[in-house]
């Protein structure tokens, strides 16, 4: 079984043509070569200090190559912090437009699976479920359904480096390596495929920031 699969068309990197916005809007670009703290600050580093200091904002994540397949897995997804118990019903409400209880799912490091998860599979696709442990039920409730299970998506750094950078910077940060992940689509549309779909359906929805390529951007 293959660890990834993703189309062959590219988006990324530092190109102003992939923001295509009006003047006026807020937008930061993540310096690859900005130094902070003696760590290298990338848009992978960026958007997870970004989302453990968000207090409830919602981002989108637009990066590289679209994934191939029925789930988001990190380069077309809407991600949040899966400690706030209200943030699946404000995902399900702002973004989605559907019912407030509609479940979604765990991005994990695959290194801190088995501190989350009874059973830790590697489970890179999404498709397979899983018993959150008791304990860690109440740290990540947004992403935990009602019968104590997940669909988690174990990422690991060799396939997918920038999103488990983004992830490991959340943890470092919360002490929760674990974001709340689902696709990059409103409800009744496909996922979003170029940048300027992304940009469109960022402006039609309750997303508050956007991180497309080295660039963060912010309603």
């Amino acid at each position: 079984m293959p660890d990834a699969c993703w189309y062959e068309q590219m988006y990324g990197g530092r190109d102003e043509n992939l923001l295509p916005l009006e003047p006026g809007h807020k937008y930061f670009l993540a310096d690859p070569l900005a130094a902070r703290g003696g760590e290298l600050l990338d848009i992978g580093c960026g958007t997870g200090n970004f989302l453990a200091a968000a207090q409830g904002k919602i981002l989108g994540w637009f990066q590289g190559r679209m994934e191939f397949g029925p789930r988001a897995l990190g380069s077309r997804s809407i991600l949040a912090d899966p400690r706030d118990p209200e943030m699946n019903a404000k995902v399900n409400n702002a973004v989605k437009f559907r019912e407030w209880w509609r479940p979604f799912a765990p991005s994990i490091k695959k290194e801190a699976a088995g501190e989350y998860l009874e059973s830790a599979t590697d489970s890179p696709f999404m498709i397979l479920t899983a018993q959150v442990r008791p304990e860690k039920r109440g740290v990540i409730p947004a992403v935990t359904h009602v019968d104590g299970s997940a669909r988690p998506q174990t990422v690991e750094k060799e396939i997918n480096p920038l999103y488990w950078r983004l992830i490991d910077e959340f943890g470092k940060r919360t002490s929760v390596p674990v974001i709340m992940n689902t696709s990059f689509n409103l409800r009744g549309e496909a996922i979003v495929h170029t940048p300027t779909d992304a940009i469109r359906t960022f402006f039609s929805s309750g997303m508050d920031a956007l991180a497309i390529g080295s660039f963060l951007v912010e309603k």
